[in-house]
């Protein structure tokens, strides 16, 4: 029973009966771990006390596992209603599909750093019904291009400038550093054991080289207040291709091309129908500057009545989402 608190984790650390057996376990101890204290209700999940802590850790040494942080006591309700909302989206994402032949590696709630960081209103501006991409314009980005023009498959045979090489330009130019924290971040390696003798990049800080990529995020606020996070996304993304990997974050070492799937999850199907109507109204320029990029679309609702467990992350993309916005369609297919 005591097993039970290693799921909670300083990333997940709110759990209820759905997620845990969504999780593959037995959600029956649970009020038996509430009575013997190491739980306790908080909104309507669980979350460690800090008795409870301490027979996690108990727990881990005995089973001979590493003893992870279990982060704090959660005891703000509103704080435990969204984590235990971003818990569910992750156990119902996670068994949505598998990985035949490679690996699936899942994180939550990882922080991103973005350099240029722009103001909120400055990465698209409104023409009408249609959104138009202005980071592009933005004098700190050109700045930024002119300083790391090297991209594309020729860039292959330079030297990455890999962080020292943006940590110089950021304080040549007097700049800071943003984040860009995202729900849930999949790093999907297919046929796992025929990429991993391929040599590593040592200016592959964020481990993205022969992986597909899936961005996560949970939605719960209007439209307009994703425009900043899909821009700050468009400049890491850019940073990728210019920093860390260029030549190598769009194609990998078997010239395959390696996806960028940015996805927006509601909690319901008719806020899915609105948002997808709203974002493909506002056009490819939520897309376009960063292609090969797709926006996609799926709900708590969709993920929890799904049927069965897909093979790959492509089959759950082409058989289970909406293709909002992609870059070999036009709007609204």
């Amino acid at each position: 029973m005591k097993e039970l608190l290693l799921l909670f984790t300083s990333s997940l650390p709110c759990w209820d009966e759905e997620c845990v057996l969504i999780a593959g376990e037995n959600p029956n101890g649970l009020h038996a771990l509430v009575e013997s204290g190491d739980l306790m209700p908080v909104s309507s999940g669980y979350v460690l006390t800090p008795k409870g802590i301490r027979t996690r850790e108990n727990a881990a040494r005995e089973l001979y596992l590493p003893v992870t942080p279990a982060g704090e006591v959660i005891i703000d309700s509103s704080r435990a209603k969204d984590m235990l909302e971003l818990n569910r989206m992750t156990q119902l994402l996670d068994r949505a599909f598998v990985t035949d032949w490679g690996i699936k590696e899942v994180t939550v709630r990882e922080n991103f750093p973005v350099v240029p960081c722009l103001n909120d209103d400055e990465y698209f501006v409104f023409e009408g019904e249609r959104v138009k991409a202005a980071w592009p314009e933005s004098e700190c980005v050109k700045n930024f291009v002119n300083a790391f023009p090297n991209t594309g498959v020729a860039a292959r045979k330079f030297n990455a400038p890999g962080q020292h090489g943006l940590d110089e330009w950021v304080r040549k130019n007097n700049l800071r550093y943003g984040s860009l924290i995202v729900d849930f971040v999949l790093r999907s390696r297919a046929d796992f054991n025929h990429y991993k003798d391929y040599e590593q990049m040592p200016s592959d800080k964020f481990k993205f080289l022969d992986a597909d990529r899936l961005f996560v995020k949970k939605v719960n606020c209007s439209p307009e207040n994703l425009l900043p996070f899909i821009g700050k996304l468009h400049i890491f993304m850019t940073e990728q291709r210019r920093i860390f990997l260029p030549g190598w974050f769009d194609i990998d070492h078997d010239e395959n091309e390696d996806w960028n799937l940015l996805a927006f999850i509601t909690d319901t199907e008719s806020q899915l129908e609105s948002l997808t109507s709203t974002l493909r109204k506002w056009g490819h320029d939520l897309i376009d500057p960063v292609n090969p990029l797709f926006i996609i679309g799926s709900s708590i609702e969709r993920l929890r009545s799904q049927r069965e467990q897909k093979r790959t992350i492509y089959d759950w993309f082409q058989e289970e989402t909406i293709r909002i916005l992609r870059p070999d369609a036009p709007d609204g297919e």
